[in-house]
């Protein structure tokens, strides 16, 4: 019976690791966001039982492949970051409560990201994309103290005037336009014609903004670039140290990292 039970995981895991089985997988999640398309497409509201149907089909493949995977490799599953972001958008999606927003079922097309890593060129673009989330998610944290700040003062001196200041809300996504120069002029000479000084509230923040940004796009190109450099000349990681083979003993050699 044991002899039967590794055979028959051997065998299922020889299955699920097959680039065949992986180009099946990543087709259905690509035929499924063309069917979560049209269902929120007015044009095929009268098909709309049929593509639900087929969006619970697919759903259903997607249950038994997680299934299968975690059959074949128990603990070891969760060990990757992808394992464990398909598992969390399946489980989610399974639920009848969650499954009947669409909103929740188009995050199973995300799980395509993870088979497009398989390509060369792709993959390369999707592990820059996921080495520079920290850099990313900093620059949105410092950004969005400022834009707080500067909404704050924006209500106290602007919103018994302006509705666009009224209220916390409104403020920061005024400020947020104005970050993005998308009719910034406007918004500032409508509010300098009742308080002239107030340019030097929108260049404070304008400037202060735009340092921000050019920081994070600086931060960015010196990491792109320190990583193809150490990468393409075999260093560490870490820039401020190399590798360096010395003998430990007599014998044997272990590798040092020296400042």
């Amino acid at each position: 019976m044991k002899h039967f039970w590794v055979t028959d995981k051997k065998q299922m895991k020889q299955f699920v690791s097959n680039k065949s089985f992986d180009m099946f997988i990543m087709g259905l999640i690509f035929m499924n966001s063309v069917v979560l398309g049209m269902m929120v497409s007015p044009s095929f509201e009268a098909n709309y039982a049929i593509l639900a149907l087929i969006d619970k089909l697919c759903l259903a493949i997607f249950v038994v492949e997680m299934c299968l995977k975690l059959y074949v490799y128990g603990k070891d599953f969760f060990k990757s970051r992808w394992n464990v972001f398909d598992f969390t958008v399946i489980l989610f999606s399974a639920f009848e409560i969650t499954s009947s927003l669409i909103i929740f079922r188009a995050f199973r097309l995300f799980r395509a990201l993870k088979y497009m890593n398989r390509f060369s060129r792709l993959k390369h673009i999707i592990d820059t994309f996921l080495s520079l989330m920290p850099n990313f998610c900093a620059f949105v944290l410092a950004f969005g103290v400022v834009l707080y700040v500067f909404a704050i003062m924006a209500v106290n001196l602007f919103s018994f005037r302006f509705s666009d200041f009224a209220t916390l809300s409104g403020a920061v996504l005024t400020l947020f336009q104005v970050f993005t120069l998308d009719g910034w002029a406007d918004i500032t000479k409508a509010v300098m014609s009742v308080f002239p000084h107030s340019w030097i509230f929108f260049v404070s923040y304008l400037l202060l903004s735009t340092l921000l940004l050019l920081s994070f796009i600086l931060s960015l190109i010196d990491q792109i670039v320190k990583q193809r450099f150490y990468s393409d000349n075999g260093y560490h990681k870490n820039p401020y140290y190399h590798k360096q083979k010395r003998p430990f003993d007599g014998k044997s050699k272990q590798t040092r990292y020296i400042k």
